[in-house]
């Protein structure tokens, strides 16, 4: 009878001390949410220990929660250029992110890996909707999906999910000064540029775009947000399009861009020393914006939605092309200022020795 009784104390005290040792390491699912893809998750109450995928973790960085990060993508812990940790300002920003364990890649996370770094959470970027399912299926964490966007078409649902992470890691204000930032430069870009009249609004053409292959100064964009916010005539929107575009991603033909006659022409510069080549052509070199000599080198910025970069750039095409609007914007000074505000350093200098920085072409050759 004693025995029993005294095995019965035993399993009750081993079944207790069992649970808290299960209820330590799992976290309480203690509330729902709805993710940018619209599924409702379940996640934790308090989220310590994160994980972010397929540009996910630019937004864990902007909300200043890098050292809840437990693992990253192996594309995050190499030190290329632009592709690595070279050129995107998070992760300059942020070099001790290299050092943290390998999960997998950007297109194949490992899940086995990942559960053994024990993460609250794992947000993953935009268009990955079906890997987030079959993630949360084979962890058994949650995923939330977010929207990289950009600050044109798609800047309410990035601004959206700045706000869903902030609520989620308790970085709420945050959260609200990184969207009060960007909407306070929109508005001031509008008051600089809103007025000008549509006969008046500089003719202008981006080139140098690459997506999958490099395109030359015929890789192009429509609906570029940098032109949009200032009001500047994109040339390409006026073209008709007949397949879905990717980000507004597209090549034209040679006699199209001829033909198109930009005022003005920005090369991204991932694809400068392709550009400046090409431009040497006599079919290029007699276009009027090319002749003289209007021609200005961007740095990229199509991986994460890299708002410093965007709004620095948006400037630079603002001064440009209107300067007496913009007389009192330092372009250096105002990139540091808003790298600084966004991922916490000045990185302007550095950006411009690995692509150039915003300079005309005539002195990136």
């Amino acid at each position: 009878m004693l025995i029993s009784r005294f095995k019965s104390v035993w399993f009750s005290v081993l079944l207790i001390w069992a649970m808290m040792i299960i209820f330590s390491v799992v976290p309480v699912m203690a509330k729902t949410v709805t993710d940018l893809a619209g599924r409702t998750i379940k996640v934790p109450d308090n989220v310590g220990q994160i994980i972010a995928l397929r540009g996910a973790l630019s937004i864990v960085c902007y909300l200043d929660l890098v050292d809840r990060v437990v693992g990253v993508e192996h594309h995050e812990a190499v030190s290329n250029r632009w592709v690595g940790s070279q050129g995107r300002p998070y992760r300059m920003a942020n070099p001790q992110l290299g050092n943290l364990p390998v999960i997998g890649s950007r297109n194949k996370p490992q899940p086995e890996k990942i559960i053994k770094l024990h993460p609250d959470i794992i947000f993953i970027g935009s268009g990955a909707v079906r890997m987030a399912k079959q993630l949360q299926r084979q962890t058994g964490i949650p995923v939330v999906v977010l929207d990289l966007g950009d600050l044109g078409a798609g800047r309410k649902r990035f601004l959206k999910s700045l706000q869903l992470v902030g609520e989620l890691c308790g970085k709420e204000k945050r959260a609200n000064s990184l969207t009060g930032k960007i909407k306070e430069c929109l508005v001031d870009l509008e008051q600089r540029t809103g007025g000008i009249a549509l006969g008046k609004r500089k003719k202008v053409y981006l080139g140098g775009i690459q997506f999958k292959v490099a395109h030359g100064i015929l890789g192009t964009s429509r609906e570029y947000p940098p032109f949009q916010l200032i009001h500047a005539d994109n040339v390409v929107d006026a073209l008709p399009i007949t397949k879905k575009l990717v980000k507004g991603r597209l090549s034209i033909k040679r006699e199209i861009f001829i033909n198109l006659a930009p005022e003005v022409v920005f090369i991204c510069e991932s694809g400068i020393e392709l550009v400046s080549r090409e431009l040497k052509e006599p079919l290029y070199r007699e276009l009027p914006a090319i002749r003289a000599g209007k021609v200005y080198g961007l740095m990229p910025h199509y991986y994460a939605t890299a708002p410093a970069t965007v709004l620095a750039e948006t400037y630079y095409i603002g001064k440009t092309l209107y300067p007496d609007r913009f007389q009192d914007i330092g372009i250096p000074a105002l990139s540091d200022a808003l790298y600084t505000f966004f991922v916490g350093c000045p990185l302007y200098k550095k950006m411009a020795k690995i692509f150039g920085g915003f300079k005309p072409l005539a002195e990136l050759q």
